[in-house]
């Protein structure tokens, strides 16, 4: 009986171990990213983090202090991750009304690459590892 109960204890802590594991995804941390647009690129950083609540995503925009575009407020929602990927909703007060980006980036070492698409179409994002 009690090599019953260790062998079921054993098997039970194995597969919450492989279960824990699989939630840290390579796209988990802090990235430096650039958005390449027919406007010129647009720098921003991106924090991909995974809590007892699930994944989250914050983003900052890097706006240059000569810019004549101030920064944007925005609210991230619909984080997801699967394997390397997140996906994620952005939701930017421009002057012009609410415009949504929907983001799909994976990671690849310490690379990221994917796309922001919207109703005006895609635009590349492409992102190194922060320091």
């Amino acid at each position: 009986m009690n090599k019953l109960f260790l062998s079921a204890a054993l098997g039970a802590a194995l597969f919450a171990s492989a279960a824990a594991a699989q939630d840290h995804s390579a796209v988990v941390g802090n990235w430096d990213t650039v958005a390449e647009t027919p406007m010129g690129n647009f720098a921003a950083g991106l924090s991909v983090g995974h809590g007892a609540e699930g994944y989250t995503v914050a983003m900052e925009d890097r706006v240059p202090a000569d810019s004549p575009m101030p920064p944007m407020n925005a609210t991230i929602s619909d984080v997801a991750v699967d394997g390397n990927t997140v996906t994620f909703k952005r939701s930017l007060e421009t002057p012009q009304g609410t415009m949504e980006l929907h983001y799909t980036l994976t990671a690849d070492g310490d690379h990221l690459a994917g796309e922001a698409s919207s109703d005006f179409g895609g635009v590349p994002i492409t992102g190194t590892r922060a320091q």
